[in-house]
């Protein structure tokens, strides 16, 4: 064989070396449930995809959802690697079912919770013409959480599950109505069909943006917070285009959940993901455009659920 033939020949064997180096090490899929188009989760999805990418050795793939309780179900199928989700609607399904092997990979933000109503008053009491108003009727004003007794409330997601969680832990009575998503819950409260609408999320939710101040935001004070201690937090919030500053409310807190994985190559993924999140935490706060809730988390707290922790292949639970 001739130098050059020689040459020619190797420089192809290398070559079929490095194609099959990176066939080998290519990452594989790792499916995350996040939730609805355009929504929190959604969008902290795709941040978190574009600095901890296949630059990194990882592959994440967007799984939508239409709230916490289809997550969970989720990893309890193993259809995912991992899922957003809201820890009060963890704790909602302990009560009835074996969650043992779901874990918080790490803890995210704070989920307030959102009470909206139309900003005007409600008449009721009175018929006249086939409508209330009449003589007689009455106008209510609806400003608080402890406004809402036999009133109706729309939801969607796991925060229909918040709605029963706080209605049960609060105390107050209101009706349930559950909804596909946001857009069928606010045409349902300008129609009248309901009374207020009752969402969570990192804020401030996107989809909120579009309202203007026909809408109003409805607190959530004392008593209630103190009702509420057990599972929630206290939190605030403010829609400057809705006229609204410093709103009290309650949270919840959002984390990224995991199935409690035993083998050291399904875990390897999953901590590589955690690991990437807190060395970036910097750069998904700082940069123009990203969520605003990046700001609000904080690496190495220890979330209100069990922690996925691998390591010389155990894993245990810190809560």
């Amino acid at each position: 064989m001739s130098p050059d033939t020689t040459a020619v020949a190797t420089a192809w064997l290398l070559a079929a070396a490095c194609t099959s180096g990176v066939a080998q090490t290519a990452p594989s899929p790792l499916p995350v449930s996040t939730g609805l188009p355009q929504g929190t989760y959604a969008t902290m999805f795709k941040d978190l995809a574009e600095v901890c990418g296949p630059g990194t050795g990882l592959a994440l793939t967007d799984q939508p959802a239409s709230g916490s309780n289809e997550s969970i179900d989720r990893l309890l199928r193993n259809e995912v690697a991992a899922a957003f989700v809201q820890t009060d609607v963890l704790h909602a399904r302990r009560t009835t079912e074996d969650l043992a092997r779901i874990r918080a990979l790490v803890a995210l933000h704070p989920e307030p919770i959102h009470l909206l109503a139309l900003n005007a008053p409600l008449v009721e009491g009175a018929w006249l013409g086939g409508k209330l108003g009449g003589l007689g009727g009455r106008e209510v004003v609806l400003q608080t959480l402890g406004d809402l007794g036999q009133r109706r409330v729309g939801a969607w997601g796991g925060g229909v599950v918040t709605a029963r969680l706080v209605q049960l832990q609060a105390e107050v009575d209101y009706r349930i109505t559950e909804f596909k998503g946001p857009e069928d819950a606010m045409q349902a409260l300008r129609q009248r069909r309901i009374d207020a609408v009752l969402a969570v999320g990192g804020a401030p939710l996107a989809w909120m943006a579009g309202l203007d101040r026909s809408i109003k935001l409805l607190s959530v004070p004392e008593p209630w917070v103190s009702r509420l201690r057990h599972v929630y937090r206290p939190a605030r919030l403010t829609y400057s285009h809705l006229g609204a500053q410093g709103v009290p409310t309650v949270a919840t807190e959002a984390v990224l959940a995991v199935r409690d994985v035993r083998s050291a190559a399904a875990a390897a993924p999953l901590l590589k993901l955690r690991s990437c999140l807190t060395q970036q935490i910097d750069t998904l706060r700082d940069t123009v455009g990203r969520h605003s809730a990046w700001g609000q988390v904080e690496p190495g707290t220890v979330p209100h659920w069990p922690v996925f922790e691998r390591s010389s292949g155990t894993t245990t639970a810190k809560n």
